[in-house]
């Protein structure tokens, strides 16, 4: 039906799992010693988060052809930590009685989203796409079989000299975050999404 991209998150495809890659026993064990009167706040103690992902390797349901609402970030759209009733993606398609369409990716950032918005959207054409843009620091880079995330605190060392020099001129995160933006959008505005 709609054809798979290969992603950060491809491996997960069809699985449901208990934890999650910075969601961890050793994490929520650290938690519950430093900040136990948040979780209790919110319930959260002892509380079962799964992360359920659909045949493309995404925490959302199967994808079909009824109109959705599209969401593209990292994170914090993927719900890393929240059960999926709690993340912002459901409480918005809620809200709006849309079909969720979660393309989050955690460590991600605009080239990802780009990525994933110029494969997806024309062949999904959701009604709506809404973007939570990530910190500018973040670049994909795509080799053979591997995609990676390069961060401040985590990216490959053979590329750290070039990193360091990329991060260091403000005007490359600029353009880079723009050009990303602008592309989603013109993706969005060719197949008369709302964006």
């Amino acid at each position: 039906m709609f054809t798979k991209i290969f992603h950060q998150y491809s491996e997960f495809a069809n699985q449901t799992l208990d934890w999650f890659p910075s969601d961890d026993i050793i994490r929520y064990i650290d938690n519950c010693k430093s900040q136990r009167d948040l979780l209790e706040k919110y319930d959260w103690i002892d509380k079962k988060i799964t992360y359920k992902f659909n045949s493309h390797g995404f925490r959302c349901d199967e994808f079909t052809e009824d109109l959705g609402i599209m969401f593209l970030g990292c994170s914090h759209t993927i719900g890393i930590g929240l059960p999926l009733e709690n993340n912002w993606p459901t409480l918005v398609s809620n809200e709006l009685n849309l079909k969720m369409i979660n393309l989050g990716i955690g460590g991600s950032g605009s080239d990802t989203a780009f990525r994933l918005a110029n494969h997806y959207i024309p062949q999904m054409k959701p009604k709506i796409l809404i973007h939570l843009g990530s910190y500018k620091e973040r670049l994909s880079l795509i080799s053979k079989n591997k995609i990676y995330e390069f961060l401040p605190s985590n990216y490959p060392k053979e590329f750290e000299k070039f990193y360091f020099e990329w991060i260091n001129c403000k005007e490359n995160l600029e353009l880079h975050d723009l050009k990303n933006n602008f592309a989603i959008e013109l993706i969005c505005n060719k197949n008369n999404i709302k964006y």
